[in-house]
């Protein structure tokens, strides 16, 4: 075999391996823009859904309303919070009261 057969054989096989990963690169790249895409257009949904709120009158800053007022938020979330907690601890020992049967 002559020498620059070789040559010719392993510069074949070199510009079908480039070819080879370019066609990959582009193929991954293409399902990689999909996915950023639709992940685009799930954040871009959840912004527009965000921006529905009306903040035309923003609530002002507790320092500026009446100590009566504050206290009465404050009560209320405090009370949100517990009712919250308490819904979890009923839940939880739901779950325990399930468990306790399941082995019987």
């Amino acid at each position: 075999m002559q020498w620059w057969v070789v040559w010719v054989v392993l510069v074949l096989a070199l510009l079908v391996s480039l070819a080879a990963g370019i066609w990959y690169v582009f193929r991954r790249g293409l399902a990689a823009l999909h996915m950023v895409s639709s992940l685009g257009d799930a954040i871009g949904s959840k912004f527009a859904a965000a921006d529905g709120v009306d903040e035309s009158q923003p609530k002002p800053a507790s320092f500026t309303v009446p100590l009566q007022q504050s206290i009465d938020q404050y009560s209320s979330a405090h009370a949100q919070v517990i009712r919250r907690e308490e819904h979890k601890r009923e839940r939880h020992e739901a779950v325990w009261r399930r468990w306790g049967v399941f082995n019987e």
